[in-house]
């Protein structure tokens, strides 16, 4: 397997060789196998699927939740790498997305997305108008796909509907699966949604002898500030990241910590600019110490990490390892990292109770289910209803996991999304379908549902046919701003035997998640966590 290096040693000439899992992930993709791979962070999992983007004709598909990862590897392999790669995500401007869908082609060898793209029609609409040969799709952080993964994204639970998209357009990809790490029960969940058999498991064995592990109880919280000044003090590494799960404490921390040292602060709640600022001071050194959110670190690759500081506790043992992962990562130099995790029984039974406060009940479907579709009273099965996108994605409860759960249950189907109004978009000439379309809003309201019960058309006829001006570049104003989700109802109400089904699935969850937290107090509390650690990962 030493072959596919040496045959593309040009693009990876700091590469010396291959580790043995990855030629064997390797073997199966080049035998057509759809397979599951579990390796460290730090264990070259995105030159497995570089290496075999090069050797597949057409492109690489690579779904990827981390933002800055995307960034980072596309720009590597733009500049450094000479393999064209492209990603298209939302920290791109809307209306350059839409030219780079426009003039999307076989050019490029790699193309990184976001698993929410997966369900854009423009998005689906362009690949098919380009005609695109997709080889391989990757699916990074695949434990999100498990209903027991720790960040449950219901976006990931579409990658089979997308699968199936392909295939209606010709197109074949074999799948590879990334994590970390994934408990058994993840596991399973991902080899049958997929049908991947047990013997295209891949995995590496996850305990790095470089991470020097420390854990400190405290029973009061005022107690961390002097653990990790004195954790500093003692080891004194050059390059520390204190992991916390809250915005303000990051803030706070930061400030309490530059008297001493360079400290900067990192979370979602941050403009662009100052996430760039605080990532470029971290990794060229002008930083000393990162206080920062989990919206950090997963997936950057910055090897030289000698500190990782746990202030707040994780959700998993899982979780936990993935960000000690962080540490020393440098493969010409084995230089230690050293980890600290603080925590006090009492973190643990508060975060117990959080988790326990997110149980469903069928009186809370209900209301969230009237959330979900803005109150509109059902008059019919198959109504359409539309709503906002952002305030579905914006709510204070979960409404997307719930959409998922309904769709799934065939109570709800997601017909497509649409930018704007029929009297807010603008073509440069004007079909004769979109004329008929905005004398009907002229005539009522400006609503695409009105102009639909007008016209007697249904919403995929106005979305397909949008989104074939838009690729021909006929589309002059299309609003960034405003865009709508459209429903199918399926029934007349919500059965009461479905939703208790719901109800049973969501909770199931939660205990899942209650077990995982109590799995890691017992690793915070035990003798041999060496031990524990293997057989837990492994």
């Amino acid at each position: 397997m030493e072959d596919i290096l040496q045959k593309h040693k040009s693009h990876f000439p700091d590469i010396p060789s291959l580790y043995g899992y990855q030629e064997d992930v390797l073997a199966k993709l080049q035998n057509g196998v759809d397979t599951l791979a579990i390796i460290p962070t730090g264990g070259g999992k995105s030159l497995i699927y570089q290496l075999m983007a090069l050797e597949l004709p057409g492109i690489t598909l690579v779904i990827s939740p981390l933002l800055a990862l995307m960034e980072e590897q596309v720009n590597e392999l733009n500049k450094f790498r000479n393999i064209p790669s492209l990603a298209i995500n939302s920290t791109i401007p809307f209306e350059e997305q839409r030219k780079i869908l426009r003039r999307l082609d076989q050019s490029h060898k790699l193309i990184y997305i976001a698993p929410e793209r997966l369900q854009n029609p423009f998005f689906r609409a362009a690949l098919v108008s380009a005609g695109l040969k997709i080889s391989l799709i990757v699916v990074d952080e695949a434990h999100c796909i498990s209903q027991w993964g720790s960040s449950f994204r219901p976006d990931y639970g579409q990658i089979n509907g997308f699968l199936s998209f392909l295939r209606a357009n010709a197109n074949t990809p074999m799948l590879l699966c990334l994590t970390a790490t994934l408990s058994q029960a993840a596991r399973e969940d991902i080899l049958q949604e997929f049908l991947i058999s047990n013997d295209d498991v891949v995995i590496r064995d996850n305990i790095r002898e470089n991470l020097i592990l420390t854990f400190e109880e405290v029973t009061e919280e005022k107690s961390k500030n002097q653990k990790l000044y004195d954790f500093l003090k003692f080891y004194k590494p050059n390059k520390t990241i204190v992991y916390l799960y809250s915005k303000k404490k990051c803030e706070v921390y930061a400030k309490e910590f530059s008297d001493n040292y360079r400290t900067a602060f990192y979370h979602s709640g941050l403009e662009a600019q100052h996430k760039t600022k605080a990532y470029e001071d971290f990794i060229t050194g002008k930083v000393d110490i990162l206080f920062a959110t989990t919206a950090f670190g997963m997936g950057i690759n910055i090897p030289d990490i000698d500190g990782v500081v746990q202030l707040q506790i994780p959700n998993s043992i899982e979780e936990y390892y993935q960000q000690v992962g962080r540490g020393w990562r440098k493969k010409d130099v084995e230089k230690e990292c050293h980890c600290l995790a603080v925590w006090s029984t009492t973190n643990f039974d508060r975060r117990r109770k959080e988790i326990l406060r997110e149980k469903y009940t069928v009186d809370l479907i209900t209301q969230d289910f009237s959330l979900l579709i803005g109150g509109v009273k059902i008059k019919k099965v198959g109504q359409i209803v539309n709503r906002d996108k952002d305030a579905i994605s914006n709510s204070d409860r979960n409404l997307n996991l719930l959409k998922y759960k309904l769709e799934l249950h065939g109570l709800l189907k997601t017909v497509g999304e649409l930018n704007g109004s029929p009297l807010t978009i603008q073509m440069h000439k004007d079909t004769e379908f979109w004329k008929s379309v905005k004398k009907a809003a002229n005539e009522t309201m400006d609503s695409f549902v009105q102009v639909c019960r007008i016209l007697n058309i249904t919403i995929d006829e106005i979305i397909r046919h949008l989104y074939e001006e838009d690729l021909k570049g006929n589309i002059k104003k299309l609003p960034a701003m405003k865009k709508d989700v459209f429903f199918e109802l399926q029934s007349l109400e919500l059965n009461h035997n479905t939703v208790q089904k719901i109800v049973e699935e969501l909770n199931e969850e939660v205990d899942f998640r209650v077990a995982r937290l109590d799995e890691l107090q017992a690793f915070f509390n035990c003798d041999n966590k060496a031990e524990m650690l293997r057989n837990l990962l492994s």
